[in-house]
């Protein structure tokens, strides 16, 4: 498929946003696909980080925002250890997902946005993801309650887990990392503008993309 771009004001403006964002000079992409080759995430969007680089310099905003990409990457860095001009796609992928969300976009991925969102917002209220917890409350915003229920009570019956194990504990020091979280919060507002409680937080480890709840 063939794109015609324009090279307007929007198009420029669009990648400068990107560049900015991310800290990465994309402007000295080779496109050479070495990201793209090391990518462990790339057999599921075609092209890979390189591709999505394309799209961020071409200025076609909606088809880099909407990209899949974007919410698989896991910030493993292997694209910028092999990268010949030192550029780090997972800071990119951070940047384009931040757009997204303020945007209003709807996740590509949604499976992935709604467990980043579920994992945050355990470590949020309690300071710690207790595992059978997250699983039962992503099963049940999945609309798929039952998914799981054969291995949990495989589980159960060996001792593995204990029914009180679903409900919230707060570590010691939950208050601090809510803290945490707010200053991250304000700092979105800041860079953003407003945006509503589904929306995402900066990244607060290596490949998560941050939904708030």
């Amino acid at each position: 498929m063939l794109i015609q771009l324009t090279g307007s004001p929007s198009e420029k403006a669009f990648a400068e946003e990107i560049i900015t964002a991310s800290g990465q000079n994309l402007l000295k992409c080779l496109q050479c696909g070495k990201c793209s080759g090391g990518c462990p995430v790339a057999f599921a969007v075609d092209g890979g980080p390189r591709r999505t680089i394309a799209l961020v310099l071409a200025g076609l905003k909606d088809q880099a925002l909407s990209s899949e990409l974007i919410w698989y990457c896991v910030g493993c860095a292997i694209c910028a250890s092999r990268c010949p001009v030192d550029i780090d796609f997972s800071q990119v992928a951070t940047a384009l997902v931040e757009l997204a969300e303020a945007e209003g976009i709807a996740p590509a991925v949604r499976d992935i946005q709604r467990w980043d969102a579920i994992f945050l917002k355990l470590v949020r209220d309690n300071g710690r993801v207790t595992e059978i917890r997250a699983v039962l409350v992503n099963n049940l915003r999945s609309g798929k309650p039952l998914q799981d229920v054969r291995v949990g009570l495989a589980m159960f019956r060996q001792g593995i887990i204990k029914p009180g194990d679903a409900l919230p504990r707060k570590a010691p020091g939950q208050a601090d990392v809510a803290r945490i979280f707010a200053n991250v919060r304000r700092l979105e507002q800041h860079r953003w503008g407003e945006f509503n409680e589904d929306q995402l937080l900066p990244r607060l480890l290596p490949g998560i993309h941050r939904p708030l709840l």
